[in-house]
């Protein structure tokens, strides 16, 4: 920001590869701000969808965006966001772009602060000599707490393996 308290400003504008000093006098006749950035009161466009659809084309502060999946797929994340007022950038979103899965789909990304882990086809059983990698994303210092509300593995055949963990950390 810029100020005086004399009510005049004096900026010089320098040109590149010139010698001619392009200069301008500028009185404040009042308080005034000026931003170079997007407005405080817009999140921008959060995105699109690959195999989905995005409901909403307005994206400032109390706007909402609504995500559903094609057929043959599960959205992953949350389906609506709403444009909030945030005090680092001014308006973000609430939660990130979701993404969508194909329904049969074994693994993937896990963004956020909550979400769901299941097999294919759950609650149907899924498929012989699946192999099913998640990774969950989580800033520096957060909590990963992993909650089973349904599990069932056929003895012998099947196992969970949970690895990325310090020492100890598991409980």
């Amino acid at each position: 920001m810029l100020s005086s308290q004399s009510g005049y400003l004096f900026l010089v504008v320098k040109k590149k590869q010139s010698h001619v000093n392009l200069s301008m006098l500028i009185k404040v006749t009042s308080v005034f701000f000026f931003s170079a950035v997007l407005p405080s009161h817009t999140c921008g466009n959060p995105g699109r969808l690959q195999n989905g659809l995005q409901q909403g084309t307005t994206f400032n502060v109390g706007d909402k965006v609504r995500y559903s999946c094609n057929a043959g797929y599960i959205l992953e994340g949350h389906a609506l966001l709403t444009c909030v007022s945030s005090s680092q950038n001014g308006a973000s979103w609430d939660f990130p772009l979701p993404s969508c899965r194909a329904d049969d789909a074994c693994g993937g990304t896990l963004r956020g602060q909550s979400g769901i882990i299941t097999s294919p086809h759950f609650p149907t059983e899924y498929n012989n000599n699946a192999d099913c990698t998640w990774t969950i994303l989580a800033e520096v210092g957060d909590t990963i707490a992993l909650i089973f509300t349904s599990f069932q593995l056929e003895d012998a055949y099947d196992y969970l393996e949970v690895t990325g963990t310090e020492g100890s950390s598991l409980w």
